[in-house]
């Protein structure tokens, strides 16, 4: 039956009655069974659509996200294709809850996409700022950290350790060793550079290089390697990573007297002029190398050349103005080992920077270079000056005095180098009034003049020649003025045996009390005889010697290939003695071959033995001669025989009170 315009409006209606929500109107008696005869088409074609959406979703999710009560038609129950035809709503539903959920996980994402945006906002700016403004950022934040107090000279003695390292201060490798020593009441500092191949009794190591000694123990054992060894307590150090320490401070100024060629760390040459030059770190590590020792040709004198780096870097960590210390220490806090706290620290650093060159003095460690093997070389060090160095009181100038063993006269001229006037001449006088027993000058003294310039820093004492009688004299100079570095001439021209060239370092009033002790030194002194009793004095002694060795018969000869062991232990408590002895006696008898091993030094039960004493302890052929013979260098010695021979050698010695004095 057709229907009209109305009951097609009605028919939809209880279509979309039925479809949507499960329900059917039956008020028009029209029976649910026509009323989806006449709409099976249309109802077919939009089942079909919604059960090819529905077969997409897994039957699992649809169990688990609904329960049978949501989909029961509690008004259908008589028919029995009520579930059947009601699939169409149970699809509609998972499609709203499917758009639902669809909504929250694209929620969550996006929350998740913005945290991400900014925690990268926040991590891009700090890798920008640390990677291209860290410079700036780390000296602020140091500087805040580092207060240098205002009121910060230095008002006590102090013994302190430079060690210098060339890049690295986890595992530095040393190529500088000096050692100071401040006296307060005077302002007056006193350094002792030491080369960094000087060979030392190394603490629970035995005989090495003192460079070892910071691989093997840190610097407290460099520390305790010194006071062990040269007699003086160490009581701070200050370990500078040299090449970085330079580099942040933009570059230092060092100030020469004399043109020089380095050598770089590439093995190029190069030069640096007389007076101011500007040092990059690589320079600067290249001249502390050149300088410390390990090179062929390196004179002793030259070792306190290093000295000169040191002062330039603390005068430019101090600066110009105020709060460049403060400034400055921040940039290279990071350079610098050391076992002060940072007050003490600075107190060094201004006062070592600010004292004048007369008050700021520096002396190479006395000794002498051996060939170690093909490529290398070591020191073998002389510590018997070191007292007088320093100042000690055991120190005496009668020992000074008598070391210069010659009466000749050597002509000498003095050129003021510091434009102070009358100083050349006020110390030509002080010169002139040094004499020899005889009464002969020790020194000619010419006309006082100027140097090329007034801006030496440090005396110098320019020899003409090696000859050794102007070398003694030279060096009788040195300990008249307390003050010199002694220098070969390179003026083939040079009319004087000495020129001397006063430096800033030159205090006149120290030499006058120095050159007023000597003069009556000398006058006391047997030593300065007339050269004709000195030879007349040696041949009676060495007949008597000879006449001695006949009688006793010790003048046979050490047998040939025979070689002694020997230990030498240090029984009256100078540091370093039984090195030195060791070194001395060496020399003595192993000049032509090889007589003496010496396979020990160490300290001996006690530092109370006044006599030195020379122990046998085997009948090995020869013995007794090898022994008269240590007698004979050392000077002193009492020679007996002993069984006691824990270290299984021929001879011990053991050094006394008598060596010393």
């Amino acid at each position: 039956m057709p229907l009209d315009d109305e009951s097609k409006n009605n028919d939809e209606e209880k279509y979309e009655r039925f479809y949507k929500h499960g329900k059917y109107d039956d008020s028009d008696d029209e029976n649910l069974e026509d009323f989806l005869k006449r709409n099976s088409e249309k109802y077919d074609e939009e089942s079909k659509s919604d059960k090819l959406e529905g077969e997409e979703i897994e039957e699992e999710e649809v169990e688990s996200f609904f329960s049978d009560e949501d989909f029961e038609l509690k008004d259908f129950e008589e028919y029995e294709y009520g579930i059947e035809d009601i699939k169409g709503a149970r699809i509609a539903k998972i499609k709203a809850k499917k758009r639902k959920r669809k909504m929250i996980f694209s929620s969550i994402a996006i929350m998740v996409i913005l945290v991400l945006v900014a925690i990268g906002i926040v991590f891009g700016y700090r890798f920008i700022k640390n990677k291209y403004f860290s410079k700036t950022s780390t000296t602020d934040t140091v500087e805040e950290s580092i207060v240098v107090p205002g009121n910060i000279k230095l008002g006590k003695d102090i013994n302190i350790l430079f060690a210098c390292a060339n890049d690295n201060l986890t595992e530095p490798e040393i190529n500088t060793v000096i050692f100071s020593s401040y006296n307060s009441k005077n302002e007056e500092l006193i350094s002792l550079c030491i080369p960094v191949n000087t060979i030392f009794e190394i603490p629970g190591f035995g005989l090495d290089t003192v460079d070892k000694t910071v691989e093997y123990g840190g610097m407290d054992l460099m520390k305790l390697t010194l006071k062990n060894n040269i007699g003086m307590d160490v009581q701070n150090y200050i370990l500078l990573d040299v090449l970085n320490i330079v580099n942040k401070l933009e570059g230092i100024k060092i100030n020469l007297e004399k043109e020089i060629t380095i050598v770089g760390q590439d093995n190029a040459s190069f030069k640096l002029k007389e007076g101011d030059n500007i040092l990059n770190g690589e320079t600067a590590l290249s001249f502390l190398s050149n300088f410390n020792g390990t090179k062929e040709d390196i004179e002793k004198s030259d070792i306190i050349m290093q000295k000169i780096l040191i002062d330039g870097i603390l005068k430019k960590i101090i600066g110009t103005k105020e709060g460049d210390l403060t400034k400055n220490l921040s940039i290279i806090n990071d350079y610098i080992e050391t076992d002060l706290n940072l007050e003490e620290l600075s107190e060094v650093i201004l006062t070592f920077a600010s004292l004048s060159s007369q008050n700021n003095k520096t002396y190479g460690l006395d000794g002498r270079f051996e060939p170690f093997d093909e490529n290398t070389i070591v020191f073998v060090p002389d510590i018997s000056r070191i007292s007088t160095i320093f100042n000690k009181e055991e120190a005496t100038q009668e020992s000074s005095a008598t070391d210069v063993r010659t009466d000749k006269t050597a002509s000498l001229i003095v050129l003021n180098g510091v434009g102070t006037k009358g100083i050349a001449g006020k110390t030509s006088d002080l010169l002139k009034s040094l004499k020899f027993p005889n009464g002969n000058p020790v020194y000619q003294v010419d006309v006082p003049g100027d140097a090329d310039n007034y801006n030496y820093e440090r005396t110098q004492i320019i020899i003409k020649t090696e000859d050794e009688n102007i070398k003694k004299s030279a060096e009788f100079l040195v300990k008249a003025i307390l003050v010199g570095n002694i220098i070969l001439s390179e003026n083939s021209s040079q009319k004087n045996d000495i020129v001397v060239i006063i430096g800033k370092d030159f205090n006149y009033d120290k030499a006058a009390e120095s050159v007023a002790q000597l003069k009556a030194l000398l006058q006391e002194s047997e030593t300065y005889g007339t050269s004709e009793e000195q030879a007349e004095s040696t041949a009676v002694e060495s007949q008597t010697t000879e006449q001695k060795d006949t009688q006793s018969g010790s003048s046979a000869q050490i047998p040939e290939g025979q070689t002694y062991d020997i230990n030498i232990l240090n029984g009256e408590g100078t540091q370093g003695i039984a090195i030195t002895v060791k070194g001395i006696i060496e020399k003595a008898l192993n000049k032509n071959a090889k007589v003496i091993n010496v396979k020990e030094t160490k300290n001996a039960d006690s530092f109370n033995y006044n006599v030195t004493k020379i122990l046998i302890h085997t009948e090995k052929e020869g013995v007794q001669i090898v022994a008269d013979q240590i007698k004979k260098i050392l000077g002193v010695g009492a020679i007996s025989q002993s069984s006691n021979n824990p270290d299984n050698v021929d001879i011990t010695l053991i050094i006394g009170s008598d060596y010393t004095k």
